[in-house]
């Protein structure tokens, strides 16, 4: 087994429109058994158009047993007009390789720049490829719109390849722009993959305009065949927010979409004073049959602003505090209809912060509105509706009180 040297690399580039590319481990052995170095990888940007591309290891292929180094690559800009490529291990994964534990904190909070993060490889994990347990930091600046960060795979993961347990932490303190996290893969997950437990979180400054973020538990794109979506946490959160022209922030806990016989994870969604979407599993489903994919036991709570919150399939729980708005749960006890199943479910509505004394007192609240839906009017300002449900369908076992 070969062992690759502990590099520690600093480059600046201090002149317009600089191109850099960076190993940690240049001319990675081609042995299947090769362990990357621990390396750390520190580049200041302090002018424009400058194009950075930095692997932790190597531009190839993990194959066989060998096993990406647990490296630290971080990006200092000071001005913007630049695009930032940081992998943390290699190009691809694949037999049994592993990445490592790495550390990529890239702080692009200039103008007009591009950044794609990805904790482990820049395309594809297949075989029984793992990746490693990844902390990923960013920023968004001004008007960058095209930012995108994975804890593992900028590209689809299939085989039995396992994500790792991931922690991503975005900064979105901007007038305008956004970014897009997934705590897996950007393609989509398929075969017998298998989503890492990761947490994404979105933190919102002072003063923004249109602006947002969009977090994926396990692929920006779909889960697949017998794909298995990890227990992921996901959170929108505010450093005090003055001005707000959101253009609603989403969170998905395992993807966009789901078909064939995936299976979502458990998840927790928390949104923040914005009116937010939150999808406990996905938005669309295509099952190979009727019932094929099972969603999660989710727990999704909005926040403030007004929501729209989809727990998916399965029995999951809603939860409202003091201050939450006016929010509407598209699928409340329906979620398996859209998977095709027959199986009943028991979703909750956790009131609990209201301190109502009982079920008399709440079910007062509750009547149907011109639509025939049941409106939950929690207070003068904040409401729950429950799209195709009625008030007199409604239980005391509804309810956490």
């Amino acid at each position: 087994m070969q062992h690759l040297p502990n590099d520690t690399i600093d480059v600046l580039l201090d002149q317009f429109g600089q191109i850099e590319t960076i190993y940690g481990d240049p001319t990675f052995p081609t042995t299947a058994d090769a362990w990357g170095g621990n390396d750390t990888v520190t580049v200041s940007v302090p002018q424009p158009e400058a194009e950075v591309t930095i692997f932790g290891d190597d531009n190839t292929t993990l194959h066989g047993q060998s096993h990406g180094g647990n490296d630290t690559l971080i990006v200092n800009l000071n001005f913007g007009w630049n695009a930032f490529l940081v992998v943390g291990d290699a190009q691809a994964m694949t037999d049994d390789a592993k990445g490592g534990n790495d550390t990529l904190n890239v702080q692009a909070s200039g103008l007009y720049t591009d950044v794609h993060v990805f904790g482990d490889v820049v395309g594809d994990m297949s075989g029984n490829s793992h990746g490693g347990n990844d902390t990923i930091t960013g920023s968004v600046g001004w008007r960058s719109y095209d930012h995108v960060y994975a804890g593992d795979a900028g590209g689809s993961m299939s085989g039995t390849a396992q994500g790792g347990n991931d922690t991503l932490d975005i900064d979105v303190d901007t007038l305008q722009g956004f970014a897009t996290a997934s705590g897996d893969a950007i393609g989509s997950i398929g075969g017998d993959a298998h989503g890492g437990n990761d947490n994404i979180t979105f933190t919102f400054g002072t003063e923004v305009v249109m602006t947002g973020g969009f977090g994926y538990g396990d692929s920006v794109t779909s889960l697949t065949d017998n794909a298995q979506g990890g227990d992921d946490i996901l959170t929108l959160a505010f450093d005090g927010i003055d001005t707000v022209q959101f253009s609603h922030p989403e969170l998905f806990g395992d993807a966009r979409t789901m078909s064939g016989n995936a299976r979502g994870g458990n998840d927790i969604l928390t949104g923040g004073g914005t009116n937010d979407h939150l999808y406990g599993d996905a938005a669309n489903y295509a099952p190979a049959m009727p019932g094929s994919i099972a969603g999660g036991r989710d727990v999704l709570n909005g926040g403030g602003g007004d929501d729209q919150l989809s727990g998916g399939g399965n029995s999951d729980i809603f939860v409202f505090n003091t201050g939450s708005g006016n929010d509407l749960i598209t699928d409340f006890d329906q979620g398996n209809k859209a998977l095709g199943s027959t199986v009943m479910e028991h979703d909750l509505i956790n009131v609990h912060d209201y301190g109502f004394a009982d079920w008399t007192a709440l079910s007062s609240l509750i009547s149907d509105n011109a639509a025939g839906d049941a409106v939950i009017q929690l207070s003068a300002s904040d409401s729950i509706t429950l799209d195709g449900v009625h008030a007199a369908g409604l239980h005391p076992t509804d309810f956490l009180i």
